[in-house]
């Protein structure tokens, strides 16, 4: 069950950025758009000496270090951490960690997180802890001994994990309880081994898109229920990829607030209406349909420019079928929504240029970087927003 939910968030991803001309070089263009949005690109490559980068995973299981100067990558294949020195282009370290025993990480890590004293958090269904960059065990994360003996369900997921800031002994992460179809907000205190809950009411009351997917008339996943948050400036943003609104949880003033908007180009949340149930033999039809739909993403934060940018896309698909049966995306409609510190939406612009749904991307030195694969070459398209 949780496999197939994994899959279904990433599955449409796999065709490369077409538009970028030359990749040896730095090379720009100034574009403009309808909203006289000015904008330009200029791609970067990653000298990985003789080494080749893990990039089969396309980027989703890593994470930027506190100061941005870091990418720490995870190589399943070889159960080691990737050190990129985004600053100099170059790998820097290849970090070995251990699949089992003391200092084992799990033998399928799910997510990896930068802590803030410069450590790593693990994510994977045996074990949850930080380690430090030596591949030690520095902190095992026992959440489940947190949550066994309070009237917590049976049958839920849990979400990445994220460390509050000056505060090592909280953490927080979202949880899906697949019986109720909720999503909320736990916050873990290990000083004293306990948790809270925090409702998430918005999300959990707008259930008009979801769509069951039955395999033998049991259920093994959904469709239009991709939540996800990101951790910028000591505050969680927590979205959804149906609904163009989000929570806000502060980790500061622990305080939690929402915010919706109605965006002259994408909207207030997908259009179409889908199936309650979906049996699995037309799984990939309802699946186009909702990629086809607009699908909101996850909000970055600019340190330089203060501000927030957000994609929003539509996948265009064409007839031609993978071998497990999803659809192979052609082209893309993608969105760019820049807000203010406050979360105030004050441009929102076409970007044509941009031909399919974009991959792992962050902010780094006022530049929107995303990620693409060259020829089997690391390599991050920048976007800088004039």
């Amino acid at each position: 069950m949780k496999y197939t939910k994994y899959h279904m968030r990433y599955v449409f991803i796999p065709i490369s950025i077409a538009f970028f001309i030359s990749c040896a070089e730095r090379k720009e263009k100034i574009y403009t758009t309808q909203t006289e949005l000015k904008y330009s690109f200029d791609t970067v490559m990653v000298d990985s000496g003789n080494e080749y980068l893990h990039l089969n995973d396309r980027l989703l299981i890593s994470d930027l270090s506190s100061d941005g100067k870091y990418l720490y990558n995870w190589n399943r294949n070889a159960f080691s951490l990737e050190k990129i020195d985004l600053d100099e282009l170059q790998l820097v370290d290849n970090i070995k960690y251990e699949k089992e025993g003391p200092d084992g990480v799990g033998s399928y890590v799910r997510h990896v997180a930068c802590s803030p004293e410069g450590k790593t958090i693990f994510w994977s269904y045996e074990k949850k802890g930080i380690w430090d960059q030596q591949g030690k065990l520095f902190r095992n994360l026992s959440i489940n001994s947190i949550l066994k003996d309070a009237d917590f369900p049976e049958d839920f997921e849990l979400f990445q994990i994220t460390q509050f800031p000056n505060e090592q002994d909280k953490f927080l992460t979202l949880y899906d309880e697949w019986d109720t179809n909720t999503i909320n907000l736990l916050i873990f205190d290990f000083s004293d081994a306990s948790f809270k809950k925090v409702d998430l009411p918005e999300i959990n009351k707008s259930t008009e898109f979801y769509s069951e997917i039955l395999l033998d008339g049991s259920k093994v996943g959904r469709l239009n229920k991709d939540v996800e948050y990101t951790f910028d400036q000591n505050k969680a943003i927590i979205i959804s990829n149906a609904y163009n609104y989000a929570y806000i949880y502060d980790m500061i003033t622990d305080s939690l607030s929402f915010k919706a908007w109605d965006g002259p180009l994408v909207g207030d949340k997908k259009k179409f209406q889908y199936p309650k149930e979906v049996d699995y033999e037309k799984l990939w039809e309802t699946a186009r349909l909702s990629e086809e739909d607009m699908n909101f993403g996850v909000f970055n934060w600019d340190e330089k420019n203060k501000r927030y940018y957000r994609f929003a896309v539509k996948t265009i698909f064409g007839e031609e079928k993978y071998d497990y049966g999803a659809y192979k995306p052609i082209d893309a409609e993608v969105f760019l929504s820049i807000y203010d510190e406050d979360l105030n939406l004050i441009a929102e612009s076409n970007i044509p240029e941009i031909q399919n749904k974009p991959s792992k991307h962050f902010v780094k030195d006022g530049k929107i970087w995303l990620h693409e694969n060259i020829d089997d070459e690391l390599a991050f398209i920048r976007m800088t927003i004039n």
